[in-house]
């Protein structure tokens, strides 16, 4: 006879004194193929990254606003003013990539006017001063203005870390996405209100500017699909940085 107590399994018999017997056998549970299959339950996201995710969306958002009011015909105008193209010319293209972070310039058509207009030498020479006085601003608006709200975000001691892990990566994080719109100032404002001292934002931003004015100004003949060419070419440009960045860290640390 079996009997089950309590998930064991007994059987009853009788021995040859008439008491009985119950002979226990215990069972272990084997997974089934579907609950093998079943992945492990995803940790939800800490409060950490639930803050830097908060936080990077913060800046993203005051970085698009200006697009978002004016549009993106708030340089056409003041480009178009200086009929001959000359020195007047590429002081405006400066001046309006240099506050590309604060109002709503295409960067991009930006380079890619001066050159077509006054030739690609003044696009090179003024496309790379120009975004580098932009990255400058974006740096004293992430130091001045967004770097006071930081502390609201983050305690000192995870403020510290973020700053020592992109100071770490820091070639990456800026030259790579310099040239995508908007990201470009995003992460120069998220770099320095961290605390990464102005000096290495300049640095790792240099050689990517003057790469990114370089191929827009060779590349400015007033046509869509230039332009469209000359962008892939500048995120190809920055996924081999990417890569030949990551490769030399590699080869360091073997």
């Amino acid at each position: 006879m079996v009997e089950h107590h309590n998930g064991i399994v007994g059987v009853r018999g009788s021995n040859p004194l008439g008491s009985t017997i119950l002979r226990r056998h215990t069972f272990c549970h084997e997974p089934s193929s579907a609950e093998a299959d079943c992945p492990a339950t995803m940790k939800p996201p800490s409060a950490t990254t639930i803050r830097v995710a908060g936080f990077f969306i913060a800046v993203l958002a005051v970085v698009c606003l200006p697009f978002a009011i004016f549009g993106e015909d708030f340089a056409q105008p003041l480009l178009n003013s200086q009929a001959q193209p000359g020195g007047a010319l590429i002081l405006i293209a400066i001046a309006l990539l240099g506050v590309d972070s604060v109002a709503p310039v295409p960067s991009t058509f930006v380079i890619l006017f001066l050159a077509a207009k006054a030739g690609p030498v003044a696009g090179i020479v003024g496309g790379t001063i120009g975004l580098t006085v932009g990255v400058l601003t974006a740096a004293w608006l992430g130091r001045a203005a967004v770097g006071r709200i930081a502390p609201r975000f983050f305690p000192d001691a995870e403020l510290a870390r973020l700053r020592e892990n992109l100071e770490k990566r820091l070639t990456l994080t800026l030259a790579c996405w310099r040239a995508v719109p908007v990201m470009a100032e995003t992460t120069v404002i998220l770099a320095a209100a961290a605390g990464v001292p102005l000096r290495r934002i300049f640095a790792a931003t240099l050689l990517p500017n003057l790469l990114v004015a370089l191929i827009y100004s060779v590349a400015a003949d007033d046509t869509f699909w230039t332009a469209c060419a000359a962008f892939f070419a500048t995120l190809a440009a920055s996924a081999a940085l990417w890569w030949f960045v990551a490769r030399c860290e590699e080869k360091k640390k073997t």
